[in-house]
């Protein structure tokens, strides 16, 4: 939901739109993510597809035409918040670099998997990686975040250089950018809940798939469900963008400080590997303290997930002894 509504701010500042309107042009994108997952993946395949080709093409631009309007006055003072405010936005911007490892829960759309799904991850994240700095460059350096708030820096930003047609391309773009990544954090999710319901992980019902083209749709409706309980409590303006942000930062942090560990461990006959797993392994615990409060979020539900497979446990093993006495 985080991604449609950062899809709606940045399409809204164009129309002019008040915190009602945003709302709902945030579930219209949302819907919009669901349905094309409940079409199938490789519908929603060939749409991602130009739906990137478009967003490379605008942000080379953007970054491209900035470039008069730069000016190094903008880079000063440097730090005024201090080193601490760093680790503050270090956290938060650790949303936009998460989701690489979404692409393990769709190994099985890869003709080979353990080829292509370890390239994609790499292209994506130099390609990624390079053009989230440069943006940040211009975006400071031509000051674009401080003249309409934090919500629409690039719409700003491109205004500047093409005009007020340019800012509602870019907001039309990042429309386009939220249903592209909805379209994968859904179809990732919706197919771990397939895989944990088929480890007897999660209920029956979430392992739900069509027979004619194996969209998990127990998975879909899981999501859905989850969708409308936090765009309620959205709404009623309860929680801020910022604390529902921090939430699922914890969630990936912690998991990203577990996949690294796992890597140290397990990549024993690959020092290159070792080594890098460690290098992320130190620089994700740097960051984990900045989450503040949030990370109760992943702990709270470690320990309830615990409790319940405990329990689960227990009650199979006492009817276990039951069956066995009876028998005896």
């Amino acid at each position: 939901p985080i991604v449609a509504i950062i899809g709606a701010e940045y399409l809204g500042t164009m129309l002019g739109l008040e915190k009602v309107g945003l709302f709902w042009l945030s579930v219209l994108i949302l819907l919009l993510g669901l349905g094309i997952n409940f079409i199938g993946m490789k519908i929603a395949g060939q749409i991602q597809i130009a739906v990137m080709v478009s967003i490379l093409v605008v942000l080379i631009t953007s970054i491209i035409g900035s470039v008069p309007h730069m000016n190094s006055t903008n880079l000063t003072p440097f730090l005024p918040h201090g080193w601490g405010a760093v680790g503050q936005t270090m956290a938060l911007l650790f949303w936009c670099f998460i989701g690489w490892e979404a692409v393990s829960h769709l190994t099985e759309e890869f003709k080979n998997p353990e080829k292509d799904a370890i390239r994609s991850v790499w292209i994506a994240a130099i390609l990624v990686g390079v053009l989230y700095f440069l943006t940040a460059v211009a975006t400071v350096a031509t000051r674009s975040y401080s003249e309409n708030g934090s919500n629409a820096s690039l719409v700003i930003l491109v205004s500047k250089t093409f005009g007020t047609l340019g800012g509602w391309v870019i907001g039309f773009t990042a429309v386009f950018i939220c249903i592209a990544t909805l379209i994968s954090y859904i179809s990732a999710a919706s197919r771990l809940a397939y895989a944990l319901s088929r480890q007897k992980e999660a209920p029956k019902w979430m392992g739900a798939i069509t027979q004619s083209n194996g969209i998990p749709i127990g998975g879909l409706f899981f999501l859905t469900l989850f969708f409308i309980l936090v765009m309620a409590v959205y709404g009623t303006g309860l929680i801020s963008l910022t604390t529902l942000m921090q939430l699922p930062n914890a969630t990936f942090i912690l998991t990203y400080l577990g996949g690294c560990a796992a890597g140290i461990k397990l990549l024993k006959g690959n020092p290159l590997g070792r080594k890098m797993s460690l290098v992320s392994f130190v620089l994700t615990a740097i960051v984990l303290p900045f989450v503040g409060w949030a990370i109760l979020y992943p702990l709270v539900i470690t320990i309830l997930y615990y409790l319940i497979k405990h329990r689960k446990m227990y009650v199979e093993n006492l009817a276990n002894a039951k069956l066995e006495d009876t028998l005896k």
